[in-house]
């Protein structure tokens, strides 16, 4: 019981980074504060509840279930239902029982193990006897032993069972009732009746006077604090050489004491719903007591930047923000001055002088503007290998940057060094540059800051935007610098963004933590007995994904806010080579296109929702986006406009033929109208390999018009009509020498020659499909295609044609046809509605899945080897794609996070595998690299 209470705790404490609470729901019930349920609190309690009943849990809340789940509380839970339950159903049991207030604290015995204490009134003999009648009936005396004794003129139950181990002891003192698991907590409670106890308490009284009137409140005595983290936290030291050569030992338990100089008393009333819980209240604290918060007196709350300035795979942050820069470095300055290790820091920031020439403190003061940020992303399964950073918000770059370099070129004078051996570069890709610096004393931070700041080695340093970023490798700052440039923020991450809602954007001190991010780390923090409940209910913990802990300062209260975040399905997040930010979801596949000035990096181009062209880096980084007014119809195609190597792209909209250069600026006298609206994409046909381009697109005249290179209609084009509109591309297609133009309406499908006129009669008569049709060139040279009930037509060029047997579809189904395992036998690709199906030619199935949501994209081939190609799908409701092998096995690693059609190429030639480029939910592209 006392493990699965620690753990309570200590899970909200893992997640919000060292300072996180166990709570109990909100429930709204009448209830009116029993102050005299204080007197018998034990002083020495570092946090007790106070309830408003027993009904205030609601045990079918999922996250209270969860909790139960993962053995958290549960026996607490189990017993709170269980009393509940009985009161309800035994004839006799006052049903006042369950209405009144009580108390559950918790008291240190022996060496710092916490044992609960429940503190109820019972003022009258009535009450008297309804308790024991309760007690009785929950452990009846026929199975249970009771015995009696007396302490203090006080008599004491003890009731213990001989099979299943269990031990209470409870008392009746001065109008209160005690229960516990053990007998000492109430013996000291008897002897502390005759002392006032915490209600003489300044601090406590004034941290009393916010708590609400309903509900359950945690009370949070800092002095005591630090008895309770030793129980949980990683006793083992660890040994590292620092900058000085000198070995330094931590302990992850050593912190725990930090926290009995936080405040004094804080107290937060509870709230929350079905996936958040809020907890809010305020903390008293005393500059005379030397209480840290006490650092941020003359501050108000700041509008902080730190999710904007860190990547999105934060796993942990810390930032302080203060709206007087001078008070508070002179109060920071104050505070250590009065703490324990006062001397050995003052020693520690002399020797940085030294080395550096010019008062460190003072330097960075000046640089900083009104916010500092500890932080560390994802944390690996070795934490060792961790990515931390530190970043100062500064007053102005340049003139940061400026003193920073004045800093390194007077380290390099005293160590005899060149200053530019403290400098790298390093390129984001060919039009972004950064600086980096080596910067000598990785410790600085922690000891200028305090604790939380420890967590961070500002080994190197760069400066993005108005921001000194410091990282503990050089390697992370480089991932730190493509992340911001790539709009890679934490603010970006849309379960973050759903998550901030329920905390403010202005504050003192701001602590974020993502437990499944962080969830490595716990080795590092916890005891083994907390490690093995963990790793026992490993599922159930990770559920409660995120929590932030703000402090604001004003009108001279310390306000605090936690909130936690709970899910019921945890899914594994997406391991992408690099993410890029674009605004808005990616409306088509993006495609992979040549860039003419480095032909060794791919470029990307798409367009999102909100009809923005967008071209991006091989490494991620938009480089343009122009707005469009509409939709693009079909692919984006590369030209040689010029005939000098420079390519464009090439693409319609309804009602224009566009030609844009890589910079994204239109081209000669482009974009062109159109004769008549397009009613599909136009497709580009250089017959004789010579750049005359020639560009197809049909109207809603029913016209098919040919457009030479500069976008003039071509005169010698004589095809008239279509019976129906053309919704598909124009498609050409090179057989034997001789070259057909084919496209299709929902009644006919045209092969014609060059000009335009009747190539091939074809003699199939059927109302077709919406898809393509497909050149297959397995066997006899054939066009491939399918009617409104899926049913296959082989169209040969002599217009003669053969139908394939296959299953009943729907009109909307998709279709394709490849040979996927290179035996040269045609395989017919299905979609329709959720379910994917692939069969050979003579309707034998391959293979057929089943996913969760209809499908609107086609599928598309990927070719992997001459004798291998891959169907690829996209569930864009659940923002999943699917790569399929011919066997209908999943490739390695899938399904992966995206929401539209993707694309599969080598982005660069230095790429050690395939890239997937693939849109996903919240406007990002991604980019995985499959193996």
């Amino acid at each position: 019981m006392k493990r699965n209470l620690i753990v309570i705790l200590f899970l909200l404490l893992l997640a919000a980074g060292g300072y996180f609470y166990f709570y109990f729901p909100n429930k709204e019930l009448p209830f009116s504060k029993d102050n005299s349920l204080y007197k018998a609190i034990p002083v020495n309690s570092p946090f007790f509840f106070e309830l408003s009943s027993a009904k205030s849990v609601p045990f079918d809340n999922p996250l209270i279930r969860e909790l139960d789940n993962a053995g958290i509380g549960s026996e607490w839970f189990a017993f709170l239902h269980k009393t509940d339950s009985l009161i309800d159903h035994t004839d006799g049991l006052s049903r006042n029982l369950q209405n009144s207030p009580f108390i559950l604290a918790f008291d240190y015995t022996g060496r710092s193990e916490l044992v609960p204490l429940i503190i109820k009134s019972a003022d009258s003999n009535k009450r008297k006897e309804a308790f024991e009648k309760l007690l009785h009936t929950l452990y009846p005396p026929g199975n249970y032993n009771y015995s009696k004794k007396e302490y203090d003129n006080h008599r004491v139950t003890e009731i213990s069972g001989d099979r299943t181990g269990e031990f209470l002891c409870f008392s009746f003192v001065n109008g209160l009732l005690l229960v516990s698991t053990k007998t000492i907590p109430v013996e000291k409670v008897i002897r502390q009746m005759q002392s006032p106890g915490i209600r003489k308490d300044s601090y406590f009284l004034e941290a009393n006077k916010t708590a609400a009137s309903q509900g359950v409140s945690l009370y949070i005595n800092h002095s005591w604090l630090p008895g309770f983290f030793e129980n949980v936290l990683n006793g083992k030291a660890t040994e590292r050489v620092d900058e000085f050569g000198a070995t330094v030992r931590t302990r992850t338990s050593g912190i725990a004491e930090k926290f009995s100089d936080f405040a004094s008393w804080s107290e937060l009333d509870f709230r929350f719903g079905d996936e958040t819980l809020i907890l809010s209240g305020i903390s008293v604290a005393d500059d005379s007591l030397n209480h840290f918060l006490s650092v941020f007196a003359d501050q108000q709350p700041v509008r902080f930047d730190a999710e904007n300035i860190l990547p999105r795979n934060t796993s942990f942050f810390c930032s302080f923000s203060f709206s007087d820069k001078k008070s508070f470095f002179e109060k920071l300055e104050d505070f250590y001055t009065h703490s324990p290790g006062y001397y050995r820091r003052e020693e520690r920031i002399k020797r940085f002088d030294n080395g550096l020439r010019t008062s460190v403190r003072n330097v960075f003061q000046g640089i900083v503007k009104n916010e500092v940020i500890v932080a560390a992303t994802t944390i690996p399964v070795n934490p060792e290998n961790k990515t931390t950073f530190f970043i100062v918000q500064t007053e102005g770059r340049s003139a940061a940057e400026d003193e920073m370099k004045k800093l390194l070129a007077n380290y390099a004078r005293r160590a005899e060094i060149k200053a530019t051996d403290l400098q790298s570069s390093f390129a984001v890709d060919d039009e972004t540059r950064f600086t980096i610096y080596r910067f000598p004393y990785p410790s600085f931070p922690g000891i200028w800051l305090g604790t939380p700041f420890a967590l961070a080695e500002a080994r190197y340093i760069s400066f993005y935007d108005n921001f000194m970023v410091f990282s503990n490798s050089e390697e992370g700052l480089h991932e730190y610098l493509r992340n911001m440039v790539l709009g890679n923020t934490l603010t970006k991450e849309i379960r973050y963004q759903q998550f901030r809602q329920s905390s403010s954007s202005r504050a003192n001190i701001n602590v974020f933590a993502d437990v499944n991010k962080a969830y490595s780390f716990r080795n590092e923090l916890f005891s083994p007995s907390v490690l093995k409940h963990m790793e026992k209910n490993e599922e159930s913990l990770r559920k409660f994904d995120m929590v932030n802990w703000q402090v604001q300062r004003d009108k001279d209260i310390y306000f605090n806010s936690v909130a936690v975040a709970y899910r019921s399905d945890v899914s594994e997040e997406a391991q992408t080579t690099w993410q890029s930010s674009v605004g808005s979801n990616v409306q088509f596949k993006p495609q992979l296109v040549v860039n003419h000035r480095d032909v060794a990096n791919r470029e990307i181009i798409f367009q999102d929702e909100q009809n923005n062209l967008h071209q991006v880096t091989h490494s991620g980084r938009v480089r343009w986006s122009i707005a469009l007014p509409g939709p693009v119809l079909g692919e984006i195609h590369q030209v040689d406009y010029f005939k000098n190597g420079n390519l464009q792209y090439l693409f319609n909209t309804k009602e224009k033929l566009y030609l844009i250069d890589r910079n994204g600026n239109n081209v000669a006298h482009f974009p062109v109208p159109l004769r008549s609206p397009a009613t599909n994409g136009v497709n580009v046909f250089d017959y004789d390999n010579n750049r005359n381009y020639r560009y197809f697109v049909a109207g809603e005249d029913r016209k098919v018009y040919a457009y030479d290179y500069e976008g003039k209609v071509v005169k010698g084009w004589v095809f008239n009509q279509t019976d129906h509109e053309v919704t598909k591309p124009v498609q050409h297609f090179r057989v034997a020498g001789k070259d057909y133009i084919v496209f299709k309406d929902k009644a006919r499908i045209y092969v014609l020659d060059r000009r335009g006129e009747s190539r091939v009669s074809v003699s199939a008569r059927f109302e077709n499909s919406d898809n393509p049709i497909v050149l297959n060139l397995d066997g006899r040279p054939k066009m491939v295609t399918t009617d409104t009930g899926g049913k296959v037509y082989y169209i040969y060029f002599d217009g003669k044609f053969e139908e394939k047997k296959t299953g009943r579809f729907s009109e909307n189904h998709f279709f394709t046809v490849d040979d996927l395992d290179g035996n040269k036998i045609p395989d017919f690709v299905f979609i329709d509605k959720n379910e994917v199906t692939v069969m050979n030619e003579n309707g034998k199935k391959l293979f057929s899945k089943k996913l969760d949501n209809p499908l609107r994209f086609p599928p598309n081939i990927y070719t992997f080897a001459a004798d291998l190609k891959k169907v690829g799908v996209t569930d864009a409701l659940a923002n999943r794609i699917y790569l399929f092998n011919p066997d209908g096995k999943l490739h390695d690693g899938f399904p992966l996070a995206g929401n539209s059609e993707f694309s599969i190429g080598r982005l660069s030639e230095s790429s050690s595998g395939l890239n997937l480029i693939v849109g996903s939910e919240g406007g990002k592209l991604f980019n995985y690299t499959l193996n």
